[in-house]
């Protein structure tokens, strides 16, 4: 199994022959208006399955641009959103798919819980200032693009390995995760005490490895690129091994 990775959450897992992506989404540049993919990804296009996480817009707005023809999987609100695509599937939690080599299951999830300290420190931004008119496109986005809630967190089976995928970083305090996963994809990004925050979500769900996305700043001046070296040792000193991907890299599961 491979996994590659093209910024923010946008992921794509390949087994035998099957090509499988996940909340595929590229980026946005300040003044970018119309949510045009800042960079090309020909994998990402030939993926014929899309698994969305939930329905913000840096999860599914390049999905038309992206991926306009293949099968979309993805709950209620962000099917709405989507309406027009050909091929949309609206799943739930609880759900046993197949997608050629691949079995995935899906449990609900949790979005991340902004804390005043991330809120406060996006807002006293020169780069927000810079940028105001970009911003405030974002935050009407991030309206349009509503989650209501319905957050997915996936594992995908294939040649004997799970791998799990968090769209955002929390988990649902009433869900049974499955533990000790081959490689958990923990997004760190949307706090001021993402060490903090994040080491009980691992410890929760026991991984043997974590790779870290969606820590980059892909869509500025909204995000911030987060250093993640302190959050890296911390697991990998408790023998856990863990290290942030590097966008448009392909690495064997």
């Amino acid at each position: 199994m491979k996994l590659s990775w093209f910024g923010t959450a946008a992921l794509l897992l390949e087994s035998d022959g099957t090509a499988i992506a996940f909340d595929p989404f590229l980026g946005i540049i300040p003044g970018d208006k119309g949510g045009k993919p800042a960079a090309d990804a020909p994998a990402l296009r030939g993926a014929a399955d899309v698994f969305v996480t939930h329905g913000h817009f840096d999860h599914i707005l390049q999905i038309p641009a992206i991926c306009p023809e293949a099968r979309i999987y993805a709950t209620k609100t962000p099917v709405q959103t989507l309406q027009g695509l050909p091929h949309l599937k609206e799943i739930a939690p609880g759900q046993v798919l197949e997608a050629g080599a691949f079995t995935i299951r899906t449990f609900q999830g949790r979005h991340c819980r902004f804390n005043a300290g991330i809120i406060a420190r996006t807002a006293a931004s020169a780069r927000v200032w810079r940028n105001f008119p970009h911003m405030l496109r974002l935050l009407r986005w991030n309206r349009v693009f509503a989650e209501n809630g319905e957050i997915l967190f996936y594992e995908a089976c294939a040649e004997g390995k799970r791998v799990q995928i968090m769209g955002s970083l929390g988990l649902d305090p009433d869900t049974d995760y499955p533990a000790g996963a081959d490689v958990l994809l923990l997004p760190y990004q949307g706090r001021s005490d993402l060490e903090q925050y994040a080491l009980p979500l691992v410890e929760r769900l026991a991984p043997k490895r974590v790779l870290l996305d969606h820590y980059d700043d892909s869509f500025p001046p909204m995000t911030a690129q987060i250093d993640t070296a302190g959050f890296e040792a911390t697991l990998t000193g408790r023998g856990i091994p863990c290290r942030a991907l590097r966008r448009n890299e392909t690495i064997p599961l």
